[in-house]
């Protein structure tokens, strides 16, 4: 690989994915491996882009470059159900190869970046994701390393990033509000649960409306589980309205650790185990927050067969705003 000037390099081969920056973000302006021609040296100069890395094919035994670099890392450091894909300038891209919970060693990947050579950049600890969804990064910061310097970089390497695949996947659903139960208005839940069921390969196996009855919503819980529900979430009726009743039909067949999660939206939810069944009762933000929500941040910890405590749940008012919450305008 050699250093030269762009007026230099006419009939050249490119040695990297150049990059263009524009409000717009960042894209490759000439790809790896492209024969620099004149109508490319001033798209070159008007980029900022003066000089160049040239490949001359030469076989550089103890170097190995970004577009080598992240990759290898990669494959030290994902579990099987991650994916990787080789992006362009350089960086790796990582993708769920199924629907479930992101599981990081917090510490391990903390320990890794202090190389400040090699980068992993991913999404939250405990985050969903959907099938093929992108979790995260390996970017490397140098154009090239030694290879010696690598190896011993991902030597000790250990399974610092893996998607935890869900461990139940039937979901039975109640939908209370007797204003619906009478027809006087729509339902409107019931399109975002199957979205969500849809994004995560969750299937309902029942739907249940019911009037704001405890006794009636106890029966559909029970008709629900009855039915081959392994989690049911019930809709409406969590606040202080009078006529909400869905918290005192949960108390009747389950037991609740919280209500009330802290987070926005859907602050107004429940959160309750029947035996091992988890019975999740969603408050009405849902509907208009549908792209995340407590179903996204909650319940999909709950169909991975995690045990919340009321602790876990406490801890969830940290990063408790989500980013679908932030446009919301006082008043």
């Amino acid at each position: 690989m050699k250093y030269i000037s762009v007026k230099d390099a006419l009939g050249k081969k490119l040695g990297y994915d150049t990059t263009l920056v524009t409000p717009q973000g960042a894209s490759v302006l000439l790809p790896k491996g492209h024969i620099i021609k004149e109508e490319d040296v001033s798209k070159l100069m008007d980029s900022g882009v003066y000089y160049i890395w040239i490949d001359e094919g030469e076989e550089e035994k103890d170097v190995v470059y970004e577009w080598d670099i992240t990759p290898y890392v990669a494959s030290k450091i994902v579990g099987e159900n991650v994916k990787i894909v080789q992006g362009k300038q350089g960086a790796t891209l990582l993708y769920s190869k199924l629907p479930g919970i992101l599981k990081l060693d917090v510490d391990g990947i903390v320990n890794f970046n202090l190389n400040q050579k090699v980068l992993i950049i991913t999404g939250s600890e405990n985050e969903a994701f959907g099938k093929e969804e992108l979790i995260g990064f390996v970017e490397a910061i140098p154009f090239s390393m030694k290879k010696s310097e690598l190896e011993s970089l991902a030597s000790s390497s250990k399974t610092l990033i893996d998607i935890i695949p869900f461990k139940y996947k039937k979901i039975g659903l109640v939908i209370t509000g007797t204003e619906i139960y009478e027809g006087r208005k729509q339902d409107q839940y019931y399109p975002v649960i199957k979205a969500k069921c849809d994004k995560y390969g969750w299937e309902i196996v029942s739907k249940e409306i019911v009037p704001d009855d405890e006794d009636k919503i106890e029966k559909a819980i029970r008709n629900a589980k009855d039915s081959g529900a392994e989690a049911i979430i019930i809709t409406g009726g969590t606040s202080v309205d009078p006529t909400d009743r869905t918290v005192y039909a949960i108390q009747k067949v389950a037991k609740i650790v919280s209500h009330g999660i802290p987070m926005k939206p859907t602050t107004m939810s429940i959160i309750a185990y029947w035996d091992s069944t988890p019975i999740f009762g969603i408050s009405a933000g849902g509907i208009y927050h549908r792209e995340y929500n407590s179903i996204d941040k909650v319940f999909t910890l709950l169909m991975a067969g995690i045990k919340l405590t009321q602790k876990d749940i406490a801890k969830m008012g940290i990063e408790g705003l989500s980013w679908s919450f932030r446009s919301v305008k006082s008043g």
